[in-house]
């Protein structure tokens, strides 16, 4: 009676319902210096300056079963019945794909990284730096390139490639996820392919995110 009492109290005489916290990337309190350090060296930085910069990053696309989360089914019916339940797996398949975008022209390119395939410095030299960001950086116009601090990315192999390229890297905070304008193409992207019931195997999944890519990232308005 005390534990109710007390909630009852807390919910309406004091206006404090119970809540599920949200949820926010850990960072450490160095992290949040160099976030903060990375916020005051950019205060000044104009629109036109933010133009320049080709935005990269990497996200894993699962086949999400798109069913409906309700039924209906009667007091007398059990729950477990197959017409009442939705198939889950533990580990759905997925790719991890790369992609880049700038404010000044909008999306870039694609990278699908192979089945069973490891990223690796030398695989990000090869098949995103030479092939993806130099060509895209051009066409875009943009000058400066922006990646997260994975291991592969900021290998020796790599950033060697890239200074001889002549592509100056932002110095970008760590597990800033929120800060990189491409998560919003991520987030919106997989919001719509839950949504697509005929995804049901990996090139249908490829080819969705492809197609999605192309039709729902227009390229940004002048």
């Amino acid at each position: 009676m005390k534990v109710r009492f007390i909630q009852n109290t807390l919910q309406k005489r004091l206006g404090l319902p119970a809540r599920k916290p949200a949820k926010k990337p850990l960072l450490t309190q160095k992290m949040k210096m160099k976030r903060l350090a990375f916020a005051k060296k950019h205060l000044n930085w104009s629109e036109q300056k933010w133009m320049d910069v080709m935005f990269s990053d990497e996200s894993t696309f699962r086949i999400v079963n798109s069913r409906s989360v309700t039924v209906r089914r009667s007091k007398t019916m059990s729950r477990y019945k197959s017409k009442f339940t939705i198939p889950t797996v533990k580990h759905s398949a997925g790719v991890m794909v790369w992609g880049c975008y700038s404010g000044r022209v909008g999306r870039g390119a694609l990278y699908f990284l192979p089945k069973n395939v490891t990223m690796n410095g030398e695989r990000y030299k090869k098949e995103i730096v030479e092939k993806k960001v130099g060509p895209w950086m051009k066409l875009h116009k943009t000058k400066i390139f922006m990646q997260d601090g994975a291991p592969c990315h900021t290998s020796k192999l790599v950033m060697s490639c890239l200074k001889e390229k002549g592509i100056k890297v932002l110095d970008w905070p760590g597990n800033s996820p929120d800060l990189n304008p491409i998560e919003n193409c991520w987030s919106y992207m997989k919001k719509k392919l839950k949504e697509d019931h005929t995804i049901t195997s990996m090139p249908k999944l490829e080819c969705a995110i492809k197609m999605m890519w192309v039709r729902d990232m227009p390229k940004a308005s002048s």
